[in-house]
This record gives structure tokens, C-alpha cells and sequence, in this order.
């Protein structure tokens, strides 16, 4: 899952090391301190990302 701002540079992902949860509330917490719109791309299983 990559999460990423519309307005600014910020982005929280899954590939960082961070569980689904972590991410989505790093997104909830960006939004509520700048009002910036997030949005998201849920990226494929590693298992296929490596094949």
C-alpha cells in the first residue's frame, strides 16, 4: 500500500517497513495537521512484485 499527498511531497508506504495500519494512520495524521488530500495505490503482493 503507498499512500501519497496531493498537495505536498509526503507518502507513507508499506515498502518502508510499515504494516497497512501504520500507513493508513500516518495518512489520517498528515491530513488532520494540513488538510491535504491523500490518496492511495495498493501495490501487488511482494510475491509478485519479485517475479
Amino acid at each position: 500500500m503507498h499512500k501519497y499527498c496531493l498537495e505536498c511531497d509526503w507518502r507513507a508506504s508499506t515498502d518502508d517497513g510499515d504494516t497497512q495500519q501504520e500507513v493508513s494512520r500516518k495518512a489520517i495524521d498528515h491530513f488532520v495537521e494540513t488538510g491535504h488530500t491523500v490518496d492511495s495505490i495498493r501495490l501487488p503482493p511482494s510475491c509478485v512484485s519479485k517475479n
